[in-house]
């Protein structure tokens, strides 16, 4: 009867211990859950407050079309495999925030706040953080885009050039590319706009090709789309680069795009 009476009270013991074990574990995964929807919900409310300031300084500015851009020897990535081989990281993030920064003279940049959401190939510590990248295109005064022009000086005149072949990504896009690290301590006027603007060795990278290797994916949209429009324009001069390229974008939407599927 002893006997009988230990295996009921131990059998007792270890159902409470269990039952408590198993209310601590679904309290801890609700926190945690808790923790996620409210970060998820403060990050929300600041790329929304981001786009409304970003918004209200482009809101008045003069557009100026630009085909600036120019791919200086930079390889082109028509592959997961080459993509991976021309960067040091390959990332997907989020971007948080567009600011207007220094520039070379007749030049516009944007500098770009980026939260790495996933690090697709490369050094997986940086997954998580944010970075900033200098993309081309962006707020510019109209002095300093017409720079050593015969144009009128107009210093509080402030213009916003598209970069046709590489837009800005919106407040709130994905993006998937390739980057590598920044090489500031080298002396040129581009990278002391680079020092001027806050950006260090450690906390920016360069993309590494902004004109063909860039994939985007808008709110509110389930694909990613290569960030080169005039690249489909041009099919009947470079046929093989846009089907390479489009291949690419498919691939990249099939292996990383968890919510296109």
């Amino acid at each position: 009867m002893k006997k009988i009476l230990m295996i009921i009270l131990s059998l007792s013991v270890f159902g409470l211990v269990l039952s408590v074990y198993s209310v601590n574990t679904l309290k801890s995964s609700m926190t945690q859950h808790q923790k996620e929807t409210r970060t998820l919900r403060n990050t929300n409310r600041m790329i929304n407050s981001n786009r409304k300031q970003w918004d209200k300084q482009i809101a008045n500015a003069d557009v100026i079309e630009s085909n600036e851009l120019k791919n200086d020897g930079e390889p082109i990535a028509s592959s997961l495999e080459q993509l991976q081989n021309h960067s040091k990281l390959v990332i997907e993030g989020t971007v948080y925030n567009l600011q207007k920064m220094n520039s070379p003279k007749n030049m516009a940049y944007t500098k770009v706040e980026l939260h790495i959401d996933k690090v697709i190939s490369g050094d997986k510590d940086i997954q998580g953080k944010r970075i900033y990248l200098a993309m081309a295109g962006g707020l510019v005064s109209f002095d300093h885009w017409y720079a050593n022009m015969s144009k009128p000086k107009d210093f509080n005149h402030e213009i916003l050039v598209n970069i046709e072949e590489a837009p800005l990504p919106k407040i709130g896009s994905k993006i998937i590319t390739g980057v590598i690290p920044n090489v500031i301590d080298e002396s040129s006027e581009y990278n002391d706009a680079l020092k001027q603007s806050g950006f260090t060795i450690n906390n920016s990278y360069a993309i590494s090709n902004q004109q063909y290797n860039v994939w985007i994916k808008n709110p509110g949209k389930k694909k990613y789309v290569l960030n080169n429009t005039k690249v489909n324009k041009r099919a009947a001069k470079n046929n093989d680069l846009t089907k390479a390229l489009q291949k690419l974008t498919d691939q990249i939407n099939k292996k990383y795009n968890e919510k296109g599927r």
